[in-house]
């Protein structure tokens, strides 16, 4: 049984421990054709059929000053916490109604635990209703604890660089079946995973061609215990066939991809945090593609109505 119910949606707009700057701003807030990037992604969950209310995480008062002339229905903004992970909690707790004052964990073994929130970045401004849908639509939250959304290479190649326009071409997970990239949206039921401390680690190491953080992941699997064995494994060969690929090997990265199937990836995030964990496609490819630097927030703006219109066109 797939998610058919609105689910409310989460925002995370915050600027403070390991949030990356374009800029030198919040990228909450950068301009694109006279909106922040947050407002963008805002308008394309209102638009979602399937969206219930919304709870932007932010510096509160830059955000109101910003949604000073929007329509404020079914919207929240509060203030945000120290960290990625702080954010996500009080959000959560947020999009479930609550006063700010109440704590994520009391609400473990209560009523609460089985409500699912949908968690976007604030800086995916490509990002349309339809897709949004598709992502909900095709999560299943009666039998998973969190769904993870991807994207294809072969969606992805239609916003490469083309005929002397700018593009952005993503690094991609390389498994048996495709080459995938994440776009962003989470789905989850946050008080049923058993080790969610991980995702604030993940989200701190998450550009994986840097060695550094590559390193950090490894050694974190390796010592969190026999849990995270399968994982350790899906990792060592999705970094090693990237790294073959990125340096002109392809047939030996084919060779090592062979040995991760679509589902290894799930099972090994799923051991990971502790929860039952499902990778879900989606067919538009504007969630994948974050202002994460100056050079792709310029490709997007170069691109913005080709894009969008042609996200719109593949439903019509």
């Amino acid at each position: 049984m797939k998610t058919s119910s609105k689910v409310n949606a989460l925002i995370l707009a915050g600027d403070r421990q390991a949030s990356i700057q374009v800029k030198n701003d919040n990228k909450a807030f950068l301009l694109l054709r006279g909106k922040p990037l947050f407002m963008h992604v805002l308008a394309a969950l209102q638009e979602a059929e399937l969206v219930g209310d919304i709870v932007v995480i932010g510096p509160k008062d830059r955000l109101l000053r910003a949604l000073e002339d929007f329509d404020m229905e079914r919207v929240r903004v509060i203030e945000q916490r120290d960290n990625m992970i702080e954010n996500f909690k009080a959000g959560y707790v947020a999009t479930l109604g609550l006063e700010e004052e109440v704590e994520f964990w009391d609400l473990k073994g209560t009523k609460y635990e089985q409500v699912p929130v949908l968690v976007a970045p604030c800086d995916i401004p490509l990002l349309v209703a339809n897709e949004v849908d598709e992502f909900i639509r095709r999560s299943n939250m009666h039998e998973y604890d969190y769904s993870i959304g991807v994207s294809s290479e072969r969606v992805l190649s239609c916003y490469y660089p083309s005929e002397g326009l700018p593009g952005i071409r993503m690094v991609y997970f390389h498994v048996r079946e495709d080459l995938l990239r994440h776009n962003n949206l989470h789905i989850g039921k946050p008080l049923t995973f058993l080790h969610l401390d991980y995702i604030e680690k993940m989200y701190e190491w998450r550009y994986q061609t840097r060695t550094a953080n590559i390193l950090r992941m490894f050694f974190s699997l390796l010592c969190n215990g026999w849990r995270l064995v399968k994982g350790l494994r899906v990792f060592i060969l999705l970094q090693l066939s990237l790294y073959y690929d990125r340096h002109g090997h392809p047939k030996l990265s084919d060779r090592l991809r062979s040995l991760v199937c679509f589902n290894r990836l799930a099972e090994g995030i799923g051991n990971a945090l502790g929860a039952r964990v499902q990778v879900v496609y989606t067919h538009f490819g504007g969630a994948v593609l974050d202002a994460d630097n100056e050079k792709d927030l310029a490709a997007i703006e170069s691109r913005y109505d080709d894009w969008m219109d042609h996200q719109r066109n593949l439903f019509l």
